[in-house]
């Protein structure tokens, strides 16, 4: 089986059904929203998986440049950040609610899927075993603005990560994750899915 397939096999239902679905059933106002003050947003959630899939395949699995990169997204999108979201308080999480630009910030979700259904053709099973070293997860933690308060702690707990390592969790498992936080967020927030 080749990679693409048996990655795909878990990406397409991903995006094609469950987050799908957070974008045809609930509304702009609901996804903004956090029902518990510990809580994040569907908002924040979306936006943060589609940061982690962005950076994780383009700067750490294939060496390329971010779609966030190539295009105006942060403008679109109206956000200052380049971050991934991790390390946000909960005061900079309400200032995200109420800037984002949800229909561009599902344009560029819509991207980077694009992206990774290129990038994931392109691979093979020696392309995966490379390991991140200290110098460029500090690059791209440090340098590029991925990490927001937490680049030291990043750096420790990715090292010696292999790119297959980042490609099944930045593409795949962090944001099944995610999706199970939204469900909670979703059922919270009285969202009733068809």
């Amino acid at each position: 089986m080749k990679i693409s397939t048996l990655f795909q096999q878990r990406y397409d239902p991903l995006y094609h059904n469950y987050l799908a679905g957070y974008w045809k059933h609930v509304s702009y106002e609901l996804m903004r929203q956090r029902p518990h003050p510990r809580t994040n947003s569907i908002a924040w959630n979306l936006w943060h998986i589609t940061r982690c899939e962005d950076a994780g395949l383009n700067r750490f699995v294939v060496d390329g440049s971010q779609v966030l990169d190539d295009g105006n997204w942060m403008e679109q999108m109206k956000l200052p950040w380049r971050h991934h979201g991790s390390g946000m308080s909960i005061a900079d999480v309400d200032e995200l609610d109420q800037r984002i630009d949800l229909s561009a910030l599902q344009e560029y979700s819509q991207a980077v899927q694009e992206r990774t259904r290129a990038i994931i053709q392109t691979l093979e099973m020696d392309d995966l075993d490379a390991e991140m070293g200290e110098a460029r997860l500090r690059q791209i933690m440090v340098n590029e603005g991925l990490a927001h308060s937490q680049a030291e702690e990043f750096i420790s707990n990715y090292l010696g990560w292999s790119k297959g390592k980042c490609l099944l969790t930045f593409g795949l498992t962090h944001s099944w994750q995610h999706v199970g936080e939204m469900e909670v967020i979703a059922s919270l927030l009285g969202v009733e899915f068809e």
